[in-house]
């Protein structure tokens, strides 16, 4: 008996493991809250500047998760809510942050859009999957009537494990910085206080116009197929000029990450990232569903050509990841020459809370 349980042991070393106990991607669920009366642009604009970097570093959990990002404009009330579902096309999701303005009228009851959130948003079903609210706002968190209080709000979103943070924005009077505390606690999330400014810090880098360059050169690898294909892919094209709206060629250099990693998947349009899918089958594409210089290849001619642009986006991508490499070992050089810290930046805040919460779901970031 003990032979062969010292030959099972043996054989168990060395096989491969099985599929079913391979580590499978986590997924992220991420609904942003933003506060958008008056006081708020700065924290908007930062948040218009800072989302890929975001992106980039849930990209860094391995395996990487299937991240889902969703918006909530809120300030008027219980009403007027801007309100954009979780999804994984980034895109959209960029498009519409760069929506956001300060244009509500001040009645910042964050516990109705912890309810909204908690409530309407398609949230994953999947019991492992990490779910987060990030409620970014300034004044008291106290404002409402009984039924959408916080109080009530928070507990709500918690029983449904969905874990809510809170970013206060400012320098908050005492009562005004428990109430916020008070929302975290009661959800499970973390609390902190950043800059009104939203303490973007942007440094120029040698990498940035090189790294700008290859983001254009990657959108060129997307293959659009499907009714909507020719309409994301000059979607990704509106969100490339965006990017450097936003803030120029450093945030087209993080949109190049964004897009050098396994969190940006195209798999609805693309025909390259549709192909990874085991299951899927060019030929069974219809002509008009694909692009017009594809409909009159043979189908030999169309996967060969799915294939160059497959090659040409992972050549690309491997290059966009050593580029930015340097991009960040400079960046982090260059804060430390110049004094600077990011602790009272957005996008700093949602990076520690983001990883600190996915560390305790089990989820292992790369060094």
């Amino acid at each position: 008996m003990k032979k062969i349980l010292a030959v099972a042991l043996a054989l168990a070393a060395v096989l491969p493991a099985r599929a079913e106990d391979e580590k499978k991607p986590g997924e992220v669920d991420v609904v942003i809250c933003i506060d958008r009366s008056g006081s708020m642009q700065q924290v908007i604009d930062t948040a218009k500047q800072k989302v890929w970097s975001i992106v980039n570093d849930i990209a860094r959990v391995r395996p990487t998760p299937v991240l889902r990002i969703g918006l909530i404009g809120y300030g008027s009330a219980d009403r007027d809510f801007r309100f954009f579902d979780l999804t994984d096309d980034l895109d959209s999701v960029y498009k519409n942050l760069m929506t956001f303005k300060t244009d509500m009228g001040g009645d910042e009851w964050v516990g109705a859009a912890v309810r909204k959130a908690t409530k309407e948003m398609s949230w994953s079903r999947n019991k492992e999957a990490l779910r987060m609210i990030f409620m970014v706002g300034n004044e008291t968190a106290q404002q409402g009537n009984d039924d959408n209080m916080y109080t009530k709000t928070c507990p709500e979103a918690i029983k449904a494990d969905i874990v809510v943070n809170a970013i206060y924005c400012g320098k908050p009077q005492a009562e005004e910085e428990r109430t916020w505390r008070e929302v975290a606690k009661l959800a499970d999330g973390s609390y902190t206080v950043i800059d009104l400014s939203g303490g973007a810090v942007a440094i120029a880098t040698p990498m940035d116009d090189e790294l700008a360059r290859m983001n254009e050169e990657l959108s060129k690898t997307y293959v659009g197929f499907g009714a909507r294909g020719r309409e994301k892919k000059e979607n990704q094209k509106a969100q490339d000029a965006a990017a450097g709206e936003a803030g120029g060629k450093g945030v087209q250099a993080e949109r190049a990450a964004a897009k050098a990693s396994g969190a940006y998947n195209a798999a609805g349009w693309d025909l390259v990232d549709a192909s990874k899918d085991k299951d899927f089958k060019l030929e069974e594409v219809k002509d008009e569903d694909l692009p017009e210089e594809m409909r009159k290849m043979s189908i030999e001619e169309r996967k060969a050509h799915v294939a160059k642009m497959a090659e040409e986006r992972e050549k690309l991508q491997k290059q966009v990841q050593e580029k930015a490499a340097e991009r960040q070992k400079f960046i982090e050089e260059e804060m430390k020459k110049q004094g600077l810290n990011q602790d009272k930046a957005f996008d700093e805040a949602m990076r520690k809370m983001i990883r600190e919460q996915a560390e305790k779901k089990g989820m292992q970031f790369e060094k």
